[in-house]
């Protein structure tokens, strides 16, 4: 296991955290929803960069696959979720 497989599963592991925290707090927190989807890409592409440089273990397929997982519970529990964070991105724009 290399450096961009453990922190594919750190970032992953973050994203999640934060994710939770908005679940858990009350109200709807847009900065800790977003920081949880910056924290997700960012496993996933440390992930893809693992596989790319052909680093041992599986570690970096357990990432990719924890990621779409995840994004598939958001949509699927919380359709509106993705919505408000591309409102919200747009509104930045």
């Amino acid at each position: 296991m290399k450096l961009n497989s453990i922190w594919s599963i750190v970032l992953i592991i973050l994203g999640l955290l934060s994710f939770g925290l908005n679940w858990i707090i009350e109200g709807y927190s847009e900065l800790l929803v977003f920081i949880g989807v910056i924290f997700i890409l960012l496993g996933a592409v440390f992930s893809f960069i693992a596989i790319f440089k052909k680093e041992k273990g599986s570690t970096q397929f357990i990432s990719i696959v924890a990621f779409f997982i995840i994004l598939f519970l958001i949509t699927w529990f919380e359709p509106l979720q993705v919505l408000r964070i591309l409102t919200w991105l747009k509104n930045i724009a």
